[in-house]
């Protein structure tokens, strides 16, 4: 039994330092895109955790070897695709035939369906954004089903006690390996909120030192330019008061913004219907729409009862609308959708055809003064982000160039009495 238990601990332990090892060089994001150089690096990276569990077999058993080579397969296809998987399993493969033995084959056919397994079942898997045990049961489950056939067929000198213990190493392994993910997955989003809340308590900081000081000289010379652009024989100041106004105009609205932002007014949450604010938000947005040649299609997402302060959340959703809108170059369509739901939370999606954004500018998205629009200050996606996250709900980004931006807005349901 001793001979048994020692390796595959051992094998556990490597597949978790690798796995820290990755989060490390390039931390686990959700919905992350792999670029080609990572995804080299990932199936690298675990082709050589794979290849350290080979290097602690169970000893016991003649010219087989057994060990956890197939867990680093099975996890790395599953998060990262076919690539990862092709360069690990190509590096057990090798490996394995190097050693030899008279079933050297049947480690590499083991290998191939570890592969074949995840890759089959990985859109089932990653779909799943919030609830991935069901479908990593189910793989573990048809993977261990081929494994033991092929091993009680080809080697018949192993005992109850072996296929016991070395299954439960490698469901413990497999399940393990996938919390650890999920969870730094999960710290990985928590850091980088907390780093965003540090940007924004800078600008917050900022904006108290100037905004006061800054507006009231902003009043008394837009009363003198209007006062004096209405009696004035200047051809000059008639001509360029007008503009002079608007700009003094755009920039207390900026002032305005930013104590918006570092003072918001408190949240008063009460249960709503989200339809019924949806419907309300179409209504007021859709003359905007038709300006732009951009139709808003609503679906019916529900009767769900949410906690959240109906004006601020009107707010989010217009500024949210109003940035698809004028995201569209030529006709256009918003879609407002039902993503998920369960008893704590509900997601729905604002989702435009427009010009979309790249992995960069999605990074930026939500930063003091960062925008894709000629004229916008990106103070209204700030406050946005802040309103949202006051009233307990998240706001997500997906986005590809020429193609469009998903907007997922996730908010908590109202606990029913």
């Amino acid at each position: 039994m001793r001979d048994f238990i020692e390796p595959l601990f051992v094998n556990i332990a490597i597949v978790f330092a690798f796995t820290h090892l990755l989060n490390m060089i390039y931390p686990f994001q959700t919905n992350q895109k792999l670029s080609l150089k990572n995804k080299i690096l990932y199936g690298l990276l675990s082709g050589i955790a794979a290849l350290a569990c080979m290097v602690y077999p169970i000893e016991t058993l003649k010219n087989t070897f057994f060990d956890l080579r197939n867990v680093p397969i099975l996890i790395v296809s599953l998060y990262a695709g076919w690539i990862p998987g092709a360069i690990c399993t190509v590096m057990v493969i090798i490996t394995r035939l190097a050693m030899g033995g008279g079933v050297a084959w049947l480690g590499v056919v083991l290998a191939m369906v570890a592969v074949i397994t995840a890759l089959a079942y990985r859109n089932f898997f990653t779909e799943r954004k919030r609830k991935r045990w069901k479908p990593a049961i189910f793989i573990a489950v048809v993977y261990s089903l081929f494994y033991t056939m092929f091993i009680y067929t080809y080697l018949d000198d192993l005992s109850l006690q072996f296929y016991l213990v070395y299954f439960s190493s490698f469901i413990i392994a497999f399940f393990s390996c996938i919390f650890l993910i999920e969870r730094l997955f999960s710290i990985n989003m928590q850091l980088k909120e907390t780093a965003y809340l540090d940007k924004l308590s800078v600008a917050g900081q900022m904006a108290a030192a100037i905004a006061h000081e800054v507006r009231n000289p902003l009043t008394t010379v837009r009363g003198l330019i209007q006062f004096l652009g209405k009696d004035t024989k200047d051809e000059k100041l008639k001509e360029f008061s007008p503009l002079l106004l608007d700009e003094l105009d755009r920039t207390n609205k900026i002032i305005t913004d930013y104590l918006t932002m570092v003072r918001p007014a408190d949240s008063e949450l009460e249960c709503l219907n989200i339809n019924e604010v949806l419907r309300d938000v179409k209504s007021l947005i859709a003359p905007f729409g038709s300006m732009h040649d951009v139709e808003i299609n609503l679906e019916d997402v529900g009767h769900f009862p949410l906690m959240a302060d109906p004006q601020q959340l009107k707010q989010c959703l217009i500024n949210l609308i109003k940035n698809g809108i004028e995201a569209i170059e030529g006709e256009g369509i918003i879609h407002i959708y039902k993503y998920a739901s369960d008893k704590n939370v509900f997601t729905f999606i604002i989702e435009d055809n427009g010009k979309g954004m790249t992995d960069e500018e999605l990074e930026q998205i939500g930063l003091p003064f960062y925008t894709t629009k000629s004229k916008g200050t990106g103070l209204g996606t700030m406050i946005t982000y802040r309103l949202i996250q006051e009233m307990g709900g998240k706001l997500k980004y997906e986005s590809q160039p020429d193609i469009g931006t998903r907007v997922l807005i996730t908010l908590p349901v109202a606990i029913q009495e």
